[in-house]
C-alpha cells in the first residue's frame, strides 16, 4: 500500500516478484526471485509430432495408392521430453532455469531452442548430432501409437559442473540403462552434498533394464520421488495407492507423489502430510505431455513454499489443462 494515499502500490517493471499472472492465473511465491538459486533440469529434449485421427494401415509399397492415408487434421509439432518440457514450464512460471539435455545441432534442435528461449531457459553447454523426434499417431479416442528416435544419451555428470541448484529435477527417458542409473545416483549425491535438493521421476524406461534393488537404493539420494502408479509398482509391492506411497516413502525420499492420470493423485511426506486428490476427466483427449507438465508445476509449488497438498492440486489442474488443450506443455498455460 502507498503510505500517503492508501492505494495499492504499483510494482516497478524492474522489481522482481514471485507473483506472476500467466494465462489469467496468479502464482504467489513467498520469496523474491532474486533470493532463489536456479532450478537445474536434467533430461531429454524431444520434438513431438502429432498426427490426429490417424490410423496406420495398408501395406508398404514403392508406389502411391492404398499405402497413403490422407489426414483430416493438420500435422502439429510441440515441445516434449522429460527435461525440456518441465524446464519450459518452470521458466514460464518465473523461475531461473538451466537445462542439461541431449539437444541436437540440427533443424529440429533449432525448433526446440525457439521454444526454450520463449521460456527463458538457459542451456548447458553440450550439443549433439541429432535431436530426438517422437512421431505420435492419435486415434479418435486419444489412444496412441508412436515412432521414437531417442537421440543421444544425456550427460548426467554435466549437471555437477553447474552452479549448485536449489532443486535438480531429473527423469529417465527412452535411452537409459543401468549405467545411467549409476551416473544419476552419483549426481544426486553430489547435488545434495552441496546443499541442493533432488526431484526424480524414474519414468517407465528403467523397468526391465535395471535391478529393483538398485532402483530402490537410488531413492535414498532423492528428496521428492514422483511417478505414475504403474511405474512405481514396477519397484514396490503394496496394496492400494496410499499404501504404495507410504511404502515408497519408507525407502528414502522426503516426499512421494503418485500420478494416476484421470484418477487423480496420491501423496505422502515424512512430515505427516498425506492424502489423495481427484482429477477432472477429459474424454477423448491427448494426454501427451501431461506428466511433464505435472512435474514442472509440482516442483514450482514445492520450491515456492506452497503446502504439499496445494502444490499437488495445482499440478493436477495444470496437467489437466495441458490434456484439454492437446498441445502438451505448450498448452498448459493457455
Amino acid at each position: 500500500m502507498h503510505r500517503k494515499t492508501g492505494h495499492p502500490r504499483r510494482r516497478r517493471q524492474s522489481e522482481p516478484c514471485c507473483g506472476r499472472a500467466v494465462a489469467g492465473l496468479v502464482w504467489n511465491c513467498r520469496v523474491k526471485m532474486m533470493d532463489r538459486k536456479p532450478v537445474l533440469v536434467a533430461g531429454n529434449a524431444v520434438v513431438d509430432v502429432l498426427l490426429r485421427d490417424a490410423e496406420i494401415g495398408g501395406e508398404a509399397a514403392d508406389r502411391w495408392g492404398s499405402n497413403v492415408q490422407l489426414l483430416e487434421n493438420p500435422v502439429e509439432a510441440t515441445l516434449g521430453g522429460c527435461g525440456a518440457a518441465p524446464a519450459f514450464l518452470l521458466g514460464r512460471l518465473g523461475l531461473q532455469v538451466r537445462l542439461n539435455t541431449n539437444l541436437g545441432d540440427d533443424r529440429w534442435g533449432e525448433m526446440v531452442k525457439i521454444w526454450l528461449r520463449e521460456g527463458k531457459v538457459e542451456l548447458c553447454g553440450s550439443s549433439f548430432a541429432a535431436t530426438a523426434v517422437h512421431v505420435i499417431t492419435l486415434d479418435r479416442e486419444g489412444k496412441r501409437r508412436t515412432f521414437y528416435f531417442t537421440g543421444e544419451k544425456v550427460q548426467w555428470r554435466r549437471s555437477l559442473e553447474e552452479e549448485t541448484p536449489g532443486w535438480l529435477l531429473a527423469s529417465g527417458f527412452g535411452k537409459v540403462d543401468a549405467d545411467d542409473l549409476t551416473e544419476m545416483r552419483q549426481v544426486f549425491a553430489g547435488v545434495r552434498k552441496r546443499g541442493g535438493r533432488v526431484m526424480f521421476d524414474p519414468s517407465p524406461w528403467f523397468a526391465g533394464r535395471v535391478k529393483g534393488e538398485e532402483m530402490r537404493k537410488m531413492w535414498k539420494s532423492v528428496d521428492c520421488l514422483v511417478a505414475t502408479e504403474d511405474e512405481l509398482r514396477d519397484w514396490v509391492e503394496a496394496g492400494d495407492v496410499e499404501m504404495l506411497a507410504d511404502r515408497a516413502l519408507e525407502l528414502g525420499p522426503e516426499i512421494v507423489v503418485v500420478k494416476r492420470g484421470a484418477h487423480g493423485t496420491a501423496f505422502a511426506a515424512r512430515d505427516g502430510a498425506k492424502g489423495t486428490l481427484p482429477a477432472e476427466r477429459v474424454d477423448r483427449a491427448n494426454s501427451v505431455g501431461a506428466g511433464d507438465t505435472f512435474n514442472g508445476r509440482l516442483l514450482y509449488g514445492i520450491y515456492c513454499g506452497e503446502g504439499l497438498e496445494k502444490a499437488v492440486g495445482e499440478a493436477v489442474r495444470m496437467a489437466t489443462n495441458a490434456v484439454r488443450n492437446g498441445r502438451g506443455v505448450l498448452g498448459a498455460l493457455e
